[in-house]
């Protein structure tokens, strides 16, 4: 059913292949990429913070904590992730 001739997909160089030229100053290319990883971090930490203490406090009001165990349940692993790529082990790669 199955030769050993490659299929196409194998054998075939990718289509799209997206370089930094001459266009864009590699420069600025990293500049442009800390300030969107530092949006993305900013940006998830404070909505996690600000969702797991409005649920936090709707808790103690009302003594059902269940949405505080949604928002961590989607929170936690993104913060677990932001927390594991900045303070990870530091022998891979430091820039």
């Amino acid at each position: 059913m199955w030769d050993n001739a490659r299929t196409r997909s194998q054998a075939s160089e990718p289509r799209f292949r997206p370089r930094i030229g001459r266009d864009f100053d590699l420069e600025e290319v990293h500049v442009i990429d800390a300030r969107t990883r530092g949006f993305l971090s900013r940006a998830v930490a404070i909505g996690s913070f600000t969702g797991i203490g409005i649920t936090g406090g709707y808790g103690l009001a009302t003594g059902n904590y269940v949405a505080v165990e949604v928002i961590w349940a989607v929170a936690g692993p993104m913060l677990g992730a932001m927390v594991t790529h900045y303070f990870g082990s530091a022998g891979k790669d430091t820039r």
